[in-house]
């Protein structure tokens, strides 16, 4: 199951580019705005067929939509009508999976501005399907098919990591690590960043690496979880992409997005960790700027699709 995104951004085009590419033999509905994939998919010279549907199914000759409107929404900005029909979708979406009715969510771009416009406090998908799942416990986690970065903090400012992450939080961010490893088949060798540059250079640069971070790694080696850390994070991610390590931990979002992005954009997933179901979602925002030109590139949401039907296969 796909949510369509923010009306008004390029998420109606990626998902009909994907469902073009991938074809009918996938049993994929969208919870979005039937009109808006039609026009798009005009727009872009795509022979889909839309139907609506009131819950997931699997129809052959044409794509199901669980139609919540949206055709409105005016196009290329951010909006609070945008942001209130997105963050619908993924209310919706998420009552279906939780409800066992599909099994795996993928999300398409939605902006943080247009729902929080509407009057819907929001910081982001993770935050809201952990809490829409009964308040479990998450981490967000970028994969590529060379490097998967997981990361201990997100949506909070730089000047509150510091006071933010704790032996706790990279503990749990280290078992869902392994945990979602096993999970693609594959072994545990997990690398954990430094906060400070050259991970503190033994406390003349921060103590944080001695004191939780350390501390916390130590812990998990002893339960018999192959992990290695803190490292200095100007070389770990390299070191990784070498294949040291099959996984990298970040302490905070952009210690871990700058380098999956840059070497990975249009290609890397978001994967949500802890969720009861298999969530995954592109690694790009809402483009207000290209909309209509036909230009988006769907390599995200299709790697999402891809990784969605892995999982929960």
């Amino acid at each position: 199951m796909i949510t369509m995104g923010d009306p008004a951004g390029i998420g109606p085009e990626v998902v009909v580019k994907s469902l073009a590419r991938i074809g009918s033999g996938r049993p994929i509905t969208v919870v979005g705005c039937k009109r808006c994939l039609e026009e798009v998919s005009e727009l872009c010279g795509l022979k889909l067929r839309f139907s609506s549907v009131d819950e997931p199914t699997h129809l052959i000759d044409s794509v199901p939509v669980i139609d919540m409107g949206g055709e409105d929404v005016p196009k290329g900005r951010a909006t609070a009508e945008g942001g209130t029909h997105s963050y619908r979708y993924v209310v919706r979406a998420s009552k279906l999976v939780m409800e066992g009715k599909a099994g795996a969510l993928v999300t398409g771009p939605v902006n943080k501005l247009a729902v929080n416009m509407a009057g819907i406090k929001f910081t982001g998908h993770t935050e809201l399907l952990a809490e829409l799942a009964g308040g479990v416990r998450t981490k967000m986690l970028l994969y590529l098919d060379e490097l998967r970065v997981s990361h201990v903090t997100t949506h909070i400012p730089l000047k509150d990591v510091p006071t933010s992450i704790s032996k706790e939080e990279i503990s749990l961010t280290v078992r869902l690590t392994a945990s979602f490893l096993r999970r693609l088949g594959e072994g545990v060798n997990i690398a954990v960043a430094g906060l400070n540059p050259h991970a503190g250079d033994g406390g003349v640069m921060g103590r944080e690496e001695i004191e939780i971070i350390g501390p916390a790694v130590e812990e998990l080696k002893s339960e018999g979880i192959r992990v290695e850390g803190p490292l200095p994070p100007d070389t770990v991610f390299l070191r990784a992409l070498r294949g040291e390590f099959n996984a990298v931990v970040a302490m905070y979002h952009d210690q871990g997005h700058i380098p999956a992005k840059l070497i990975g954009f249009n290609r890397a997933v978001n994967v949500t960790l802890g969720l009861p179901y298999v969530r995954t979602s592109v690694d790009h925002g809402t483009a207000y700027d290209i909309v209509g030109r036909c230009v988006a590139d769907e390599g995200s949401m299709l790697k999402a699709l891809e990784l969605a039907f892995r999982l929960a296969e």
